[in-house]
């Protein structure tokens, strides 16, 4: 497991939005986002990021407080130590008070023909 330096996150809103705050669960503390631009209603994008400078043993966005929150898509860029940035790309998903999205993914395996 590399030691993430920064992640940033694109999050696009389907038909049902949360007020936020837009929060995320790195090493099971629960932080807000640095840098947050955009919003999280209907059809509206958010993104933000961090800068960790740690090991993510967990990593995941949290569900809203109240309601429910219909995700149509997410991206996420991790800036890694020792290895290049790369992204990963998450399709529909939706979140409540009690559920989370882990989004901490390893680096693609180098590939090459032969």
């Amino acid at each position: 497991m590399p030691k993430l330096n920064r992640f940033n996150i694109k999050i696009e809103t389907g038909d049902s939005g949360t007020p936020g705050p837009v929060q995320f669960n790195i090493n099971h503390h629960v932080l807000p986002f640095e840098n947050a631009e955009g919003g999280t209603g209907p059809g509206e994008v958010f993104t933000g990021g961090f800068e960790i400078n740690s090991f993510a043993h967990t990593l995941a966005l949290v569900g809203p407080s109240a309601g429910r929150w219909h995700i149509r898509r997410m991206t996420v860029d991790f800036d890694c130590e020792s290895t290049p940035p790369y992204s990963v790309n998450f399709g529909e998903v939706t979140l409540d008070d009690s559920t989370e999205v882990n989004l901490w993914q390893d680096s693609p395996i180098p590939a090459f023909d032969v």
